[in-house]
């Protein structure tokens, strides 16, 4: 495996490489050394092959042998250089290269575009302390809380602080954040609820089981609003309200006829990535199936959203290697820009990253590194942003996550079955926020402002991550879970998850009327 800061030295000094030098320069074991002697040498040529590794490996480079300039040029006219003898395989690897940066570099000159980006997050520097952490939950806490103090039907606010006691105050309501959640032997729940200036128990006792469905939906470390009465030593919780989408919510529409294509979760380099079925999704896009009827809807195709897990990636999970038809994820890009470089000039196409993408971990997730994916960022129809990502296409406006959190939500509430995608996600729109859980899989970066609030309301939520398309429309935003190109792994299998490799949705942002595809039933 190449070593990343020896490889981004040769980005910077403006060398490529190709696929077979990538595969030879990743085999050999001195590649610090061979890096370095080609900084040094300074070579005349900007795409390195297989056999410039090769030769330079064996020594067949040096400084003088690589001087090109006029008082050399007959001293070494008679002499053999070995990088003079380029192969046929050479030249065309080189062709390759050359003919791809010529493609990018011309396309969309003549495209008009009507798409904003919104917000993506970037890196910035974060704080690893404790009162990074303090901070970040305090921001949560005050841009939630803003959601509930806008509200007409949120009266008669209180704090932890106006909490005496032995002192009842009755028909009050309270903001607080849910520290822990427990159901008791009896049925009834026992919460743990905090504000900025202290915490206090509430509890939900089995006399009401309207508000006993409502307690099973609560999510830890969720920002909530309770009524109810303070007895002098609890809450006696008699409602529970979420921050929610307005129910007067209305979506924007685009004022023309224009299609988005919705996938995620594409898997390249993984054993089980459904290529066939991916090139027949390109085919569509482009036009190129045997269906005119196919075709004529493909070729409406503004926007391509992409919702991460463009490639499996390298060391996700224990054992990963098995599964894997690409063993480097530089590799993995690289194909991957392959493909989408088929797709037509004109479809914009918008990708965040997954779990298996070269990207930080944590949530919010920057972008994919350009260091491993250097050719896809040249691609100049396509948007590398991070995850959540906010944009606006033909006046819709739609929040791109991957989706990390969903399974965290599906665990913590039993009524939501583990197999499904879209309960959770009305859950991240009823809570206004991605990642309402923090501490369990889907880990969260401590920032000074929480970029997983969702401030704005949506009018089309995309995720990915479960391998499993779903669909819905809550309170006027249009929800979308867009399936995978992989087909069903050894890990999914044990966990009985079949995915519905190649299905997804196409939406017609002038009505937001959502149509699912099966790219298996195209031809």
């Amino acid at each position: 495996m190449i070593h990343s800061k020896q490889l981004r030295k040769l980005y910077a000094a403006g060398y490529q490489l190709t696929p077979e030098a990538f595969a030879e320069l990743s085999s050999v074991s001195n590649i610090t050394e061979i890096i370095d002697k080609i900084l040094e040498l300074n070579l005349d040529t900007s795409i390195l092959t297989i056999t410039d590794i090769r030769d330079i490996s064996a020594g067949n480079y040096s400084l003088d042998s690589n001087a090109k300039d006029s008082s050399e040029i007959e001293e070494t006219s008679n002499v053999t250089d070995v990088k003079s003898e380029e192969t046929n395989e050479d030249k065309e690897e080189k062709q390759k290269v050359l003919s791809k940066k010529t493609i990018t570099s011309s396309r969309k000159e003549s495209i008009v575009t009507d798409l904003q980006i919104i917000s993506s997050p970037q890196i910035r520097p974060l704080s690893s302390s404790a009162d990074g952490f303090i901070q970040y939950f305090s921001n949560r806490f005050d841009s939630i809380s803003n959601f509930f103090k806008r509200r007409k039907d949120i009266r008669n606010l209180v704090t932890i602080e106006d909490f005496q006691e032995n002192t009842k105050n009755n028909k009050i309501m309270f903001i607080g954040l849910v520290y822990s959640k427990r159901k008791n032997k009896t049925g009834s729940y026992s919460l743990e609820l905090e504000d900025k200036s202290g915490k206090i128990t509430g509890m939900i006792f089995q006399s009401d089981p309207d508000l006993l469905i409502k307690a099973d939906f609560i999510l830890d470390d969720s920002i909530l609003c309770f009524s109810g009465d303070w007895t002098g030593r609890y809450l006696l919780i008699k409602d529970i309200y979420w921050p929610d989408v307005p129910f007067n919510h209305k979506p924007n529409h685009s004022y023309e006829d224009a299609l988005a294509l919705f996938i995620s979760d594409i898997h390249v380099g993984s054993k089980n990535f459904a290529g066939e079925l991916f090139l027949r999704m390109i085919n569509f896009l482009n036009g190129d199936l045997e269906s005119n009827k196919y075709n004529e809807v493909g070729r409406k195709v503004k926007y391509l959203f992409v919702a991460g897990d463009v490639v499996d990636g390298v060391g996700i999970y224990p054992d990963q290697a098995n599964d894997l038809a690409v063993d480097s994820i530089q590799l993995q890009y690289l194909l991957a820009t392959e493909y989408f470089e088929k797709i037509r000039d004109d479809v914009e196409i918008l990708i965040i990253p997954g779990n298996h993408d070269a990207a930080r971990a944590a949530e919010p997730q920057t972008p994919i590194s350009r260091e491993f994916a250097p050719e896809l960022y040249k691609l100049d129809n396509v948007y590398m942003l991070g995850s959540p990502a906010y944009v606006k296409a033909h006046n819709v406006e739609v929040l791109m996550t991957h989706g990390n959190s969903i399974m965290d939500i599906n665990s913590a509430i039993p009524a939501i079955p583990h197999e499904t995608s879209i309960p959770a996600m009305v859950e991240m729109l009823k809570n206004r926020h991605l990642v309402p859980i923090y501490g369990r899989r889907t880990s969260i970066a401590p920032d000074a402002e929480d970029r997983l609030v969702i401030t704005k309301i949506p009018d089309i939520l995309h995720a990915g991550h479960t391998h499993i398309t779903g669909d819905e429309t809550y309170k006027g935003v249009t929800i979308i879970n867009s399936g995978t190109f992989q087909y069903q792994t050894s890990y999914q299998k044990s966990m009985n998850i079949n995915p519905t490799t190649g299905s997804t949705y196409i939406v017609n942002l002038q009505n937001l009327q959502r149509t699912n595809i099966d790219f298996q039933k195209f031809s």
